[in-house]
């Protein structure tokens, strides 16, 4: 069976370019602390043990799932060919499984983000607009159901949120760019209060 992340990605965003030129520097808060935090999520969601740094997550994928650690791999190094400088994943899950399965396909309610660095905001406007784990950016003219986008999101110019139900699990999606930052959220069957609060409290650190 194909993952609800499979799905979405084949069905709302096959294809994608929203144009919004930045310039700013990279931020001074790491990519760790402007990812999720513990108090940006209800009681019931734990943190997953390895999140943090990239290269930590990645190490602890190694042990428990090799297809999802190539994936993160694969898309890592291609950021970092394209300017990518430092890159954190935080994940917090119901179920511990979901901890070791691919980026929001885990069993149970889940939420990721991923948080990357670039050289400067040039670089990070471009990634938006490639976009990451095969999530990325659809014209100006594109009709994508369930999507907000620009500053109807809250997240600035540079930002869409996709929101729907697939296959009985509801999922928020969201990519965004600022000031040299790219983030990538997915909640899967989570309360869309919270995870959108929480996309929020993730923008409100970028800084």
């Amino acid at each position: 069976m194909r993952s609800c992340r499979s799905l979405l990605v084949a069905g709302a965003l096959a294809s994608l370019g929203l144009a919004a030129c930045s310039g700013a520097g990279a931020p001074s808060v790491p990519p760790a602390q402007i990812g999720l935090q513990s108090g940006d999520l209800p009681d019931g969601l734990s943190r997953c043990r390895a999140s943090g740094d990239i290269d930590t997550f990645l190490h602890s994928l190694q042990g428990d799932s090799l297809a999802a650690h190539d994936e993160l791999v694969a898309a890592w190094k291609d950021m970092q060919r394209r300017g990518a400088t430092k890159a954190a994943v935080t994940v917090y899950a119901v179920q511990p499984a979901a901890c070791a399965a691919r980026l929001g396909s885990g069993p149970g309610a889940s939420v990721t983000s991923i948080v990357v660095e670039f050289r400067d905001g040039g670089a990070a406007q471009a990634a938006f607009q490639r976009g990451v784990l095969g999530f990325t950016t659809p014209s100006e003219d594109a009709d994508v159901p369930d999507m907000t986008r620009g500053a109807a999101t809250g997240l600035g110019r540079s930002a869409w949120v996709i929101e729907r139900t697939t296959q009985g699990r509801a999922l928020i999606v969201g990519l965004w760019e600022r000031s040299a930052v790219l983030v990538l959220f997915m909640a899967v069957d989570a309360d869309p209060l919270h995870a959108k609060q929480a996309m929020s409290s993730i923008d409100g650190r970028i800084i």
